[in-house]
């Protein structure tokens, strides 16, 4: 699997170096290209990863909702890094920092909820 993977990703960046050569504009549809080709080849060993994590979780009282979180903050954290990385891929910086604080905000305010439930334990240990 991981030969697969470093073997595409060699080939989509030598690929859009070359059509970058020749036609600017499409260099940015062959490196999505090779992000979609990678992120097939990722999806089987996710998949079994979220199956292990999610066996682990099924100990717990609480853990599916803690593992919902987890898996949704992850989700943004990855879109966000490649929508930003393509935003700096195309020349634009400041729009690719601008797309990375929204994730980061989206993740805030998704966490927010368990943030409080953790405030509440303290002051309750405080409190005695």
């Amino acid at each position: 699997m991981l030969f697969k993977l470093v073997g595409a990703g060699i080939t989509a960046a030598v690929a859009a170096v070359i059509v970058r050569q020749i036609k600017p504009e499409f260099a940015i549809f062959v490196q999505m290209g090779g992000m979609v080709v990678a992120a097939l080849l990722l999806l089987s060993v996710a998949q079994e990863l979220l199956a292990a994590v999610d066996s682990l979780l099924a100990f717990t009282q609480n853990g599916a909702g803690s593992f919902s979180m987890l898996a949704k903050a992850l989700g943004i954290a990855i879109s966000t890094q490649i929508a930003a990385d393509l935003c700096r891929d195309s020349g634009s910086g400041a729009l690719a920092n601008l797309v990375e604080l929204g994730g980061r905000l989206m993740i805030l305010a998704l966490t927010l909820p368990l943030l409080k439930s953790i405030a509440e334990l303290a002051v309750g240990f405080i409190q005695g």
